[in-house]
């Protein structure tokens, strides 16, 4: 099992190293822990074209405060410290540039909140 910490200012942000299964390339973002996005990786469109070899067909629908977003789903690899996972991003199709650790992850990892100076992270 794999257990590694991050410091974190203002806001609970993570490193997170996206890897395109098909060719190896990646990028790096640093994602916002977000309890209010239900999908993946949500990362921004400059990122997503970068790591979106394997796109998948369907788009995925959010409804937000600021009305429908779509977005557009590919599988991909992420690496954060020394957690390595197969999983999708997204990328919204009109949107912001901003990236989002939604539930989805949030599900799959184990993150834990030390005193609001550090985020903790294990593997499944």
């Amino acid at each position: 099992m794999v257990f590694d910490c991050f410091r974190i200012n203002d806001k609970p942000t993570l490193p997170v190293t996206v890897i395109d299964p098909y060719n190896g390339d990646s990028m790096e973002v640093r994602a916002l822990i977000d309890t209010g996005f239900s999908g993946y990786l949500l990362i921004p469109p400059s990122v997503y074209n970068k790591v979106n070899s394997l796109e998948l067909e369907n788009p995925r629908v959010y409804a937000t405060l600021n009305g429908i977003v779509k977005t557009r789903v590919a599988k991909a690899i992420i690496k954060i410290g020394k957690i390595k996972l197969d999983t999708l991003i997204e990328s919204p199709i009109l949107g912001r540039e901003i990236s989002l650790l939604g539930r989805e992850l949030q599900k799959i990892l184990h993150i834990e909140f030390k005193k609001g100076k550090e985020v903790c992270i294990e593997d499944p």
